[in-house]
């Protein structure tokens, strides 16, 4: 046995993401607050980051953002750390709803990774105490 649960990084986002979307319903058994929807989804783009195909366009999300806010000449200098600064603002700073905090949350840790420096720290441990766990 490699790891505590042995999930796999595809079947653990694919399990949290099942758990984000029957929570959020409230109409189950299980019940996700809207105040936690973006850490499970932070979650959600930890794991799909090592997962497979069917993931990995959620990183791409956050990357096509940037190079958005980058292209655009009436911004003057972007880089990648003012977005990441603003996905953060919008998540903590608004308030919280499912489908914004879920979209947000799932894109922060590939943004994240992207800016590097501070802004890379959650991601990088979080992704390798998480990995070592499932496995």
């Amino acid at each position: 046995m490699s790891s505590l649960i042995a999930l796999g990084t595809g079947g653990a986002a694919t399990v949290t993401t099942m758990y984000l979307y029957v929570g959020v319903r409230g109409k189950n058994k299980i019940k996700v607050e809207d105040d936690h929807v973006p850490y499970w989804a932070f979650g959600i783009g930890l794991l799909s980051a090592n997962a497979g195909t069917a993931f990995q366009n959620l990183a791409g999300i956050g990357q096509q953002l940037s190079e958005s806010f980058q292209g655009n000449a009436a911004l003057g200098d972007w880089q990648t750390g003012a977005t990441a600064a603003v996905l953060t603002i919008a998540v903590f700073g608004l308030k919280p709803r499912p489908w914004k905090d879920a979209l947000c949350g799932a894109v922060a840790p590939s943004l994240f990774a992207a800016a590097g420096g501070l802004w890379a720290l959650p991601a990088s441990v979080l992704t390798g105490l998480i990995t070592s766990f499932i496995g």
